[in-house]
């Protein structure tokens, strides 16, 4: 009797301790926002390998920080800056390396929410400040072509989004506008951007105009949240060129898990090509892995 007793105890115990855990799963979801706090500190750690490519082998690591910060009952000011470093490898030769800073994306955004949080629209604008300049101390060849692979690359993996963070030598206004919805155990975000490059020496090209958007759809599962984002970037809007890239889609699934204020988000960014092509294999397209952080303040 005192061993069946044993076992009761025993069971009711871990019964309890699975109804906690499920309680505290579904005030997790709860509590999520498809929106990033008022107050927050992020980094996301991204990483790429081309495969070697007439010859080329190229391997790029590229952390970004971004920072939210509230500044009036619905203005948020908002930082981006990046670190990117780029391995080229042509055949047997040397290797060239380099790594250098992004500009800096400062911006003030308006925030609204609605239904009890669970809507919120967010506008805004911002300046590239230029930070990303060429350095013409380096000798030709080798590391001044490292120089500009480096900065192409961090736009490249990233589906040539927010190019102006990595366009060297040149400074640019952006106009941001991000709006989601959380529904029970469902989330949906959109996002879009339009900006002006604006070249600050000879070696840049002319001004250029650049819009992307993205729309993510993510399931709330308690602690984790699996996902999937398609982005669409177009670097032609003007007569001229943009480094000869043409529209590129792309589709990134992805996970994230949340634990009170703070989350964690892995995802595979897959090239598609141009949205008129459609998914169709091409061995020169670049995908990225990526891992994040975010802690709300």
């Amino acid at each position: 009797m005192k061993t069946s007793s044993h076992f009761l105890n025993l069971h009711r115990r871990t019964a309890a301790w699975l109804l906690a855990a499920c309680v505290a799963l579904t005030s997790t979801a709860a509590m999520a926002q498809v929106r990033e706090p008022d107050n927050f500190l992020a980094t996301t750690l991204l990483f790429s390998s081309a495969p070697r490519l007439d010859d080329v082998a190229t391997r790029h690591f590229s952390p970004t920080l971004s920072a939210g910060f509230k500044v009036s009952e619905h203005g948020q000011l908002r930082l981006d800056w990046g670190l990117p470093y780029t391995s080229v490898a042509s055949g047997g030769s040397r290797e060239w390396s380099h790594v250098g800073s992004s500009n800096l994306l400062v911006g003030l955004h308006h925030v609204s929410t609605a239904v009890n949080d669970s809507l919120f629209l967010r506008a805004g604008a911002a300046v590239a400040i230029p930070i990303a300049l060429r350095d013409d101390t380096l000798q030709p060849g080798g590391p001044a072509l490292a120089e500009g692979a480096n900065y192409a690359a961090a736009t490249a993996v990233r589906g040539l989004a927010d190019p102006w963070l990595w366009a060297l030598d040149t400074t640019s206004v952006v106009l941001p506008l991000a709006a989601g919805v959380d529904l029970p155990g469902f989330q949906l975000r959109a996002d879009v951007a339009v900006g002006m490059l604006v070249p600050l020496s000879r070696a840049s090209e002319d001004t250029h105009f650049v819009a992307q958007g993205s729309a993510e759809a993510s399931l709330g599962l308690g602690l984790l949240e699996p996902g999937v984002r398609a982005q669409v970037v177009s670097p032609r809007l003007t007569a001229a060129t943009w480094d000869g890239n043409d529209s590129q889609l792309s589709l990134e699934p992805f996970v994230r898990a949340r634990l009170g204020g703070a989350s964690l988000r892995a995802g595979v960014r897959i090239d598609l090509g141009r949205p008129e092509d459609g998914p169709r294999p091409d061995a020169h397209r670049m995908w990225a892995f990526s891992v994040g952080a975010l802690l709300g303040l």
